[in-house]
């Protein structure tokens, strides 16, 4: 079976377009050295046996509507299009909401 993204990006959500996810060291899990990322807006989750530090940084080429300013032109990075590239990019999404917002899924396929 092969897995493929059906659906459409719900215009307006953007959802995926308002952070930035890193792997960061286990180390970061540390209270002091949590507490200080924190500080500074950087929240921390633990999926799949990494550590990830969210960045709240929207896409500077958002409207005011959470439209993506560079849709259909060629300035308009590929990944945007791709994205999301695998079912738990969906939860990323999701979870860092605090609910459902993303509108694609994944299906299996007949290869």
């Amino acid at each position: 079976m092969n897995v493929v993204r059906t659906g459409e990006c719900t215009v307006g959500c953007a959802a995926c377009c308002r952070f930035v996810e890193l792997a960061v060291h286990h180390a970061y899990l540390e209270p002091d050295k949590r507490h200080w990322l924190e500080l500074h807006g950087i929240r921390l989750a633990e999926r799949h046996g990494l550590v990830w530090a969210r960045i709240d940084v929207a896409c500077r080429e958002l409207t005011a509507t959470g439209a993506c300013g560079l849709f259909g032109m060629p300035e308009r990075p590929q990944t945007c299009a791709e994205f999301p590239f695998v079912p738990s990019d969906i939860a990323i999404v999701d979870d860092w909401a605090g609910k459902q917002v993303c509108s694609y899924a994944f299906e299996e396929v007949p290869v």
